[in-house]
């Protein structure tokens, strides 16, 4: 057993330094402090120093993971992945993902939607593209078909396509098909997509 010597407050207010047997032990944010009724003199076991501590880091993290998400929304292997590079453990992972999911913060579903409503609007992609885009982030082949299963892919990809003849404008038709094939594959267009697009645009040439 320990005991609490003194409980001193940080600058912010907020927060405050504990002090166990004359040394300082861990910050805990206010709330937590009047939740476990921590007081000076008090005693505390290793196990309830712990979970003081745990409390601690996931109040933190949690703090810091909303700031993250406020700049734009993520998913939950970005969540996991950002915690993860930070050393931060799984069982706090864990928590803390609970956390945002229940405030409402973090869920797969909306962010699948988002994203593609932004590739859609200032960068366009075709189905493959996004279906690419949206696994590297984590989301699941459910939700991947749900969000991007209805775009209209030979109207982005001809979208898409309207800003290249400029630039090809000078080529070959068949160097202009060749680079325009190649453009919407990187952009990843199905092949019926690209073909219908390219045809179109070889005849406007």
């Amino acid at each position: 057993m320990v005991r609490i010597t003194r409980i001193k407050a940080q600058k912010n207010q907020r927060r405050v330094n504990v002090y166990l047997d004359g040394k300082f032990a861990f910050g805990l944010d206010a709330d937590n402090l009047l939740k476990a009724g921590l007081k000076v003199d008090q005693e505390l076991t290793e196990k309830e120093i712990e979970n003081l501590v745990f409390k601690n880091e996931f109040q933190k993290l949690v703090d810091r993971t909303l700031r993250l998400i406020s700049a734009r929304p993520r998913s939950e292997k970005e969540i996991a992945d950002y915690l993860r590079k930070r050393k931060v453990g799984p069982r706090l992972i864990e928590a803390v993902i609970e956390k945002l999911k229940s405030l409402g913060q973090l869920d797969d579903l909306e962010f699948a939607r988002w994203w593609v409503e932004q590739r859609v609007a200032f960068r366009p992609r075709g189905r493959m593209g996004l279906t690419m885009e949206l696994k590297r982030k984590g989301i699941n082949l459910e939700i991947i078909e749900a969000t991007v299963g209805g775009i209209d892919e030979l109207f982005l990809a001809q979208k898409v396509a309207s800003k290249r003849p400029r630039a090809y404008k000078k080529l070959r038709p068949m160097v202009f098909r060749q680079k325009m094939t190649a453009f919407l594959s990187r952009r990843g267009f199905s092949w019926e997509a690209i073909k219908e697009t390219v045809e179109k645009f070889s005849e406007k040439r």
